[in-house]
């Protein structure tokens, strides 16, 4: 073969390794976006905010409350929706006051702006946050933690030191076990664990009230392949099952109508739908559906939380130290184009829209101007809006204080994000 031919060939290697290139993803904004964008370009003050999109939001609790139709109690799960403005809103559509609270502040806050409520901790809190809330708690609010607060016990030794602390304060204290239903999600480990606790507090009399059990399940919807989810959720009841059976051999402590929760927003629709042992479900990200929770048991929720963020800069995809090669870059991978630097950075998100922006692996990220890069077709200007939908919401809430309320293409209003109540837990 001579030298013509061999470099024929080479040159047909490199126009078809060159149609391997990367695809163009850069669009527009979709309309919805789009309009999103019209309206915060004139009422969004310049600023990096979150937007809760109160139809969808408003979709999902219809959703939820439909299935649940009345069979089971509701706990909104307060970490995932740490607004008090919104926890109002969804208390009211979900006719509920059960709340579930993840730490010694939002007990207290949830005591003073909610004084109807019922409160069960999410997780153990050690005795010394438990005194603190007692300390802190306001004698005029009109909340009665005797018997509208539930807290948490994972542990024989748990047990002792609320027994002990109930004994200090000299009122009586509700108690629900946490229970691992076979996830390894800790508490006591099996019904026999269980039993020992129990007898302990048979046969130790203390201040404490027996009120029920918290299972959590969110392993369920994400079984390994060898198990699949209706065993897995098979298992975790059965599991759940043998801890009642046990409780309720103790008819001295055990109620006649025990507290059974359990759940989550990634299996609720699981218990709602099939032979649940629980008689609450706790749910809380399914109503905002960040994007940790797109699963096909929550296909028919619709995202309703955004990270709306100004552009302060956009200009050309360029690398610091690579000026020779930014022309071979961008060629090879046109969504390395356009720099966008945006208002804030380093939230748990992922920008969807205009479609094709990505955060920029060779860059890096920052929590002042984070940097995404893109096609030129994505048409971004200084003053455009990008989104970004939250990967979660626990946390996030808190992390901006404000959130812009959107209805029928109007914002209609905003609520505050409460620092404490939206304290990481």
């Amino acid at each position: 073969m001579n030298r013509r031919s061999l470099l024929g060939l080479g040159a047909i290697g490199l126009l078809g390794l060159w149609t391997l290139r990367p695809a163009d993803r850069g669009q527009p904004h979709a309309p919805y976006f789009a309009a999103l964008d019209q309206l915060l370009q004139r009422e969004g003050g310049g600023t990096t905010q979150l937007v809760i999109d109160l139809e969808r939001l408003d979709h999902n609790a219809a959703l939820l409350s439909q299935r649940l139709a009345g069979k089971l109690q509701l706990r909104l799960v307060v970490k995932s929706l740490a607004s008090a403005g919104l926890l109002d809103y969804l208390s009211g559509k979900l006719a509920t006051q059960r709340f579930m609270a993840f730490s010694q502040s939002q007990l207290n806050l949830l005591a003073q702006a909610f004084p109807q409520a019922d409160l069960l901790l999410g997780k153990p809190l050690p005795s010394a946050a438990a005194l603190a809330f007692y300390q802190q708690l306001s004698r005029h609010g009109g909340f009665a933690p005797a018997r509208q607060l539930t807290w948490l016990i994972d542990s024989p030794q748990r047990l002792a030191s609320y027994a002990e602390l109930a004994r200090a304060l000299g009122q009586p204290l509700q108690i629900a076990f946490e229970i691992d239903i076979g996830l390894a999600g800790g508490g006591f480990a099996s019904p026999v664990q269980l039993g020992q606790a129990l007898s302990w507090l048979r046969d130790k009399p203390a201040p404490l009230q027996v009120r029920g059990l918290m299972g959590y399940d969110a392993q369920v919807a994400h079984p390994p392949f060898w198990v699949g989810q209706d065993q897995a959720f098979a298992r975790s009841t059965a599991h759940y099952r043998a801890f009642v059976a046990t409780a309720q051999r103790f008819t001295g402590l055990w109620p006649r109508h025990p507290l059974l929760n359990g759940a989550g927003s990634l299996t609720y629709a699981l218990h709602a739908a099939g032979d649940s042992p629980l008689n609450e479900l706790a749910v809380g990200s399914a109503l905002l559906k960040p994007g940790d929770f797109d699963t096909p048991l929550l296909a028919d929720h619709q995202p309703a939380l955004w990270i709306a963020s100004p552009v302060l800069k956009s200009q050309p995809g360029e690398l610091p130290f690579l000026a020779e090669r930014q022309a071979l870059l961008q060629g090879w991978n046109r969504n390395r184009q356009q720099a966008i630097y945006l208002d804030g950075g380093q939230w748990p998100a992922e920008p969807v829209s205009p479609a094709g922006l990505s955060y920029d692996p060779l860059y890096g990220r920052s929590a002042s101007q984070e940097r995404l890069i893109g096609s030129r077709l994505t048409g971004l200007g200084v003053d455009d809006w990008v989104f970004l939908r939250p990967r979660r919401s626990e946390a996030l809430l808190g992390d901006f204080g404000l959130l812009r309320l959107l209805r029928h293409g109007r914002l209609v209003g905003r609520w505050t994000a409460h620092d404490r109540l939206c304290s990481r837990p």
